[in-house]
């Protein structure tokens, strides 16, 4: 891999990168990038192609850098020249910008679907080429998924990655409960019940199940519930509680 200096005044931001239409400096990670480079060199090279109809290049990979650069006053910066173009460039694009911290879950889950919208075979491709397993694509596709308004949620940081992955493994009726929970600013307190929050409320009174997939009888009761469940509408736990309520009455 070669770097070279380019001149900033010859670098245009690619139509393939995904960030292309987003203004920089209005958030507080374009502040932070432009203070920490106005103290330290860039130690990370962004990514460009050279354009041979504009005699200019393309900027692929690093859109945040290159700003930040320019308004540091840097006349050139460090990159790698690349013959990517297209949706191979696009799909470069995508997936740098894929493991970076500071995306929302929805963010990454439209990245990861036009991946596999663009990726030969589909959510296999994907996990093949950029080392992913099918599972963790699967599960940022799901969020997709959802009702509007819980996405709206997870836009608005009320509902994390990891409980949008849940909610999106929960059966549709768990997630119209969720819905109306969210309309009527009970959201939280209803994913605690249907089990999508990590940990419990405090004061919240629970009883464990235990099911030995190696005892013939305890499969198939655990078999047999969630089919009843799925019938129901229901997850196993709502499920169960419904038995057991019906029973104690």
């Amino acid at each position: 891999m070669q770097v070279k200096n380019i001149p900033v005044g010859l670098i245009d931001i690619a139509e393939e990168n995904v960030r292309k239409d987003h203004a920089f400096g209005q958030d507080d990670k374009d502040r932070l990038i432009k203070e920490h480079l106005s103290k330290f060199d860039l130690l990370q090279p962004v990514v460009v192609r050279f354009d041979d109809q504009s005699r200019r290049y393309k900027l692929l990979i690093g859109r945040r850098r290159f700003f930040a650069l320019s308004a540091k006053g840097e006349t050139q910066i460090p990159a790698v020249v690349t013959e990517l173009e297209g949706a191979e460039a696009e799909a470069a694009s995508l997936f740098e910008n894929l493991i970076r911290k500071d995306l929302s879950p929805l963010e990454k889950a439209r990245m990861v679907r036009r991946l596999v919208d663009t990726t030969k075979s589909g959510i296999s491709g994907v996990a093949s080429k950029y080392g992913l397993p099918k599972s963790t694509v699967s599960e940022w596709l799901s969020i997709l998924s959802l009702p509007q308004v819980l996405q709206d949620n997870i836009e608005q940081n009320r509902i994390t990655t990891y409980e949008a992955i849940r909610i999106a493994r929960k059966p549709k009726a768990v997630q119209e409960r969720l819905v109306q929970a969210a309309q009527q600013g009970r959201l939280q307190e209803e994913m605690a019940e249907a089990g999508v929050k990590r940990g419990a409320p405090k004061g919240l009174l629970t009883m464990r199940l235990v099911f030995d997939p190696r005892k013939k009888s305890d499969k198939l009761l655990w078999e047999r519930l969630n089919a009843r469940a799925e019938q129901n509408g229901l997850d196993v736990t709502s499920y169960a509680r419904s038995v057991l309520s019906r029973h104690a009455q």
